[in-house]
């Protein structure tokens, strides 16, 4: 389960170049055309990483968040439980 997000990453690195390597190489346009095509989808890719980034730490923030109240329960709990005994 830790590595999920790596899993998930590293799935759409591999999509997007092959996607990438596959129109470069049955487009039928010239160099300059191809350049273009190069740099927008080069662009969309920084734009989809920079949206995965933000929600992969906001889910990674809301993971701690919980993590940290799950943990001060149980120890207030222990401390209820030593004060009872």
């Amino acid at each position: 389960m830790k590595n999920d997000g790596f899993k998930i990453l590293t799935g759409f690195f591999i999509g997007a170049m092959g996607g990438l390597l596959t129109g470069l190489l049955i487009a039928p346009e010239s160099g300059k055309g191809t350049r273009r095509r190069i740099t927008d989808t080069a662009q969309k890719l920084q734009h989809d990483l920079h949206d995965f980034a933000e929600e992969t730490l906001e889910a990674t923030k809301k993971n701690i968040s919980e993590t940290v109240d799950d943990l001060i329960k149980g120890h207030k709990e222990q401390d209820q439980t030593a004060i009872k005994n």
